[in-house]
């Protein structure tokens, strides 16, 4: 049995595969308090938080998550959550899907990340939370001498994405310059991804600190909506 418990497929045909659990204890993590993609209406994500209680949710074994996928034509899931490289069956989750034509981008805070992981799956999102190991351990409780150590071994493997999260009196911009540094170092043409915190989304800090990281590593960017669009297509749990 996986640790995936919830998966959408969005408008462009990618799913969001959601997996239980993660190792570290983010101070600010958005899944502490949410389990469902927020993308969902809050009328949804109601009903999947009663079917959640009753114990009507149930973890998912490798091939059922490769029948809805297949099912619903879906050719990239993003693995996240949830922290997905603590479950046991993710190595074998994603070869079977190979076999089926399906890719996986996975999304992860890195210290579990190998080289079978990065050779299997087409790109990973990299988070790296501080730069600086006391910062870190305060917002994760954990060093991040393995993290910083896996970013450096696969930096240059052209299937990285680093990302980062704003979060205004932790993580602001004068460190993620240095995590921009730390970044530039070693592949300048890696693509970095700086996050508004979902519950506190100062817009304007971001894009100015993105401004002047763009210096650093040009390929700076956040995920900007595009106004108010379709929701993701609930697969899984089902609700009737």
């Amino acid at each position: 049995m996986t640790n995936v418990y919830h998966i959408v497929k969005f408008q462009s045909g990618d799913a969001y595969v959601l997996f239980h659990g993660c190792h570290w204890r983010c101070s600010y993590c958005v899944w502490a308090f949410e389990k469902w993609n927020l993308c969902l209406p809050d009328d949804l994500k109601r009903k999947l938080d009663k079917l959640w209680i009753q114990g009507d949710v149930k973890f998912l074994s490798i091939e059922e998550v490769v029948r809805i996928l297949k099912k619903n034509g879906v050719k990239l899931a993003f693995f996240g959550g949830g922290e997905p490289t603590i479950d046991r069956e993710l190595k074998p989750l994603i070869k079977r899907l190979k076999k089926e034509g399906i890719d996986v981008w996975l999304i992860t805070n890195g210290e579990l990340l190998d080289k079978e992981l990065v050779e299997l799956v087409k790109g990973v999102t990299f988070s790296i939370k501080a730069l600086d190991d006391e910062l870190h351990k305060k917002i994760t409780g954990v060093s991040n001498h393995r993290t910083l150590g896996n970013f450096k071994r696969f930096a240059k493997s052209g299937k990285i994405v680093a990302e980062t999260v704003y979060v205004k009196g932790i993580v602001e911009c004068d460190e993620i310059l240095k995590i921009a540094k730390f970044i530039a170092s070693l592949n300048p043409k890696i693509r970095f991804r700086i996050d508004p915190l979902v519950q506190n989304p100062v817009y304007e800090e971001v894009d100015e600190c993105i401004r002047k990281v763009r210096r650093i590593l040009p390929n700076t960017y956040r995920i900007r909506g595009a106004g108010k669009g379709k929701p993701p297509t609930l697969l899984y749990p089902e609700v009737s």
